[in-house]
């Protein structure tokens, strides 16, 4: 098994943490904690933790790890897809 370096899951994740915030942002909602992109910015974020700590030359680990950073990225992608388009005037 080919051991996947910590930096490619941080960096899938941070960037999901990303466009989770930009998401966050242009949405305005009244409750804003109680929304896919809050707790995809405070997942990610926690992961970016755990994956710094616990990505150890362990094969199995470091592949589930990048399937999360994979698996969170493409669900906020799929969330930036569905966003309502920008008003020009706004």
């Amino acid at each position: 098994m080919i051991f996947i370096p910590a930096w490619i899951s941080n960096t899938l994740l941070l960037v999901a943490c990303v466009l989770a915030g930009v998401q966050h942002v242009r949405l305005k909602r009244p409750n804003p904690v109680t929304n896919i992109q809050f707790v995809m910015m405070v997942f990610s974020m926690a992961m970016v933790l755990v994956v710094a700590f616990y990505n150890q030359e362990n094969p199995w680990l470091s592949w589930a790890f990048f399937l999360i950073g994979a698996g969170s990225l493409a669900v906020i992608i799929r969330q930036q897809r569905m966003m309502p388009p920008m008003k020009p005037f706004e």
